[in-house]
């Protein structure tokens, strides 16, 4: 199963008239490798990826892209990366380009067949203009950031400029449109699984629910609270511990993601997506 056809399974769920319109959540990791989850046999521990993954559908001939920008383009898209422009690299800072404004985006379909469509996290689909954002591009709210990484904490991304020899440093976090410094020093982790849970205690049943949470984990750089990293302490390798401690604080997330859902009473009718957007 490709990305285009997990797109497609959104549009056949759609069609459904038997059936209350199912809510939908779609949590994607970052850099997430293949056998760096329990069930794959990893020492890092994922109890409830390890969970969804027990009670639910393994997609294990599902391939996502190996760069940040042509797999996401894939998934909002429904299209391989070669007709959209998105196959070389990904969108950088300055680069003037986004997905093609002619493109309708998966919540641009899902908005037009009833559905809430909520976003949080890691978008990198362009940014150059506001026609490029994620708010118009079909959904109705944002609270994350449009680059392709950043400090955990302070999110702030530096960038080396060659031609000037200067290196710049920014804030991107986004709620809506607009930059905002009331999360400095919150890890963006437990960040985004807040806001993506306030999303889910706060939504009406008067209509479904599409939330797509992009998380920054597990893509560097290498931060994670120390808490995290301690019961790992049989890992030699420094950064393979640091690394191990990201993955339980996502593995978390998805536990604090299902709990908001269930206390919420939304469970039973929603379809969870947990996949990673690149595999390293």
């Amino acid at each position: 199963m490709n990305v285009r056809e997990v797109s497609l399974v959104f549009i056949c769920i759609l069609a459904r008239v038997d059936a209350k319109q199912p809510n939908i959540v779609f949590i994607l990791a970052d850099d997430l490798g293949w056998n760096d989850v329990g069930y794959h046999g990893s020492e890092i521990r994922t109890p409830h990826v390890d969970r969804l993954s027990a009670q639910g559908v393994r997609l294990e001939g599902y391939y996502v892209q190996p760069l940040c920008t042509p797999s996401r383009n894939q998934l909002m898209t429904g299209r391989y990366q070669i007709h959209t422009g998105l196959q070389h690299q990904i969108i950088w800072p300055c680069q003037p380009y986004c997905v093609p404004l002619d493109e309708r985006l998966l919540p641009q379909i899902l908005r037009d067949a009833g559905y809430n469509t909520h976003m949080v996290g890691k978008w990198h689909l362009g940014m150059f203009q506001r026609d490029c954002l994620p708010t118009r591009r079909g959904f109705q709210s944002f609270f994350g950031y449009l680059t392709g990484s950043e400090d955990y904490y302070t999110h702030h991304r530096c960038y080396f400029i060659s031609p000037l020899n200067i290196t710049r440093c920014a804030l991107d976090l986004r709620d809506g449109e607009d930059v905002t410094t009331r999360y400095t020093g919150r890890y963006s982790t437990e960040l985004f699984t807040q806001r993506a849970a306030d999303i889910i205690h706060q939504h009406t049943p008067d209509k479904p629910l599409f939330l797509y949470l992009a998380l920054q984990a597990v893509h560097g750089p290498m931060q994670v609270p120390e808490r995290y990293v301690t019961p790992y302490s049989f890992i030699k390798d420094k950064l393979r511990r640091e690394y191990a401690g990201m993955v339980s604080v996502m593995d978390e997330a998805v536990g604090n993601v299902s709990k908001a859902l269930q206390d919420a009473g939304l469970w039973n009718n929603t379809v969870l997506v947990f996949s990673t957007g690149t595999v390293i």
